[in-house]
């Protein structure tokens, strides 16, 4: 990489980093205007032309670039589904989820709060990066043996579900690490605890949302009430 398109990819993330540290402030992304951002980074409005066609694709471009990979490491990482063998697999793959939260805060406070949030563009990306990641899972639990009897449509929607509830813990979470390293009269043995239960809460949701799976069997019919 030539140092000019290595200064452009810098100035590229110092416009995603931008838009995060607003959000992190309390902002959505579509509160904030592009001299906010220009500003931030510490450019002129017309610099922001040269990268982004407008907010809408900055927003895009953050999810796709970022925290696609943030995802995809997850992904990877995740014990749960994977065929080869390991000891409390699914409370270690909540530990590391947790952890990856904890280490990159800015993005998952991102991810939540804009999964619903009022930019068309980004809202649509992130649904379709959570959508890819649960793919991933399913077909990881296709390799577990104790999924092996439930169908491909009942394993997605199982990957969906274990996916939400996943992002459901990611605020709880963060509000914990943020007291711990933001709050100088905290007490940090007490921090610790409650991390320690929400982490046995975690895993306890986990274990009988997949322990259950386990003996759903794909052939049990679902009616819908009569209206």
């Amino acid at each position: 990489m030539s140092s000019r398109e290595q200064k452009k990819l810098q100035t590229r993330h110092a416009f995603f980093n931008a838009v995060l540290d607003l959000c992190m402030t309390g902002q959505s992304f579509s509160s904030i205007s592009l001299r906010q951002v220009t500003r931030e980074v510490g450019v002129v409005p017309t610099a922001f032309y040269r990268h982004f066609d407008d907010m809408e694709s900055l927003g895009r471009a953050l999810v796709i670039e970022e925290l696609g990979g943030t995802l995809a490491t997850l992904s990877n990482s995740l014990h749960i589904g994977r065929k080869r063998s390991f000891e409390r697999q699914i409370a270690k793959s909540i530990q590391l989820f947790l952890h990856m939260v904890s280490e990159q805060p800015y993005y998952w406070q991102f991810l939540v709060s804009e999964r619903y949030g009022g930019s068309d563009a980004v809202r649509k990306a992130i649904n379709e990066l959570i959508k890819q990641h649960g793919r991933s899972l399913a077909d990881d639990l296709a390799l577990q043996p104790a999924f092996t009897h439930i169908n491909t449509y009942d394993r997605r929607l199982l990957a969906e579900a274990g996916v939400n509830m996943f992002f459901s813990w990611i605020i709880d979470w963060l509000e914990l690490t943020y007291t711990e390293d933001h709050d100088d009269e905290v007490d940090l043995a007490e921090i610790e605890q409650r991390k320690q239960l929400m982490l046995h809460n975690c895993t306890r949701q986990a274990q009988m949302l997949f322990y259950g799976a386990y003996n759903w069997k794909s052939t049990e019919e679902t009616h819908l009430s009569d209206q």
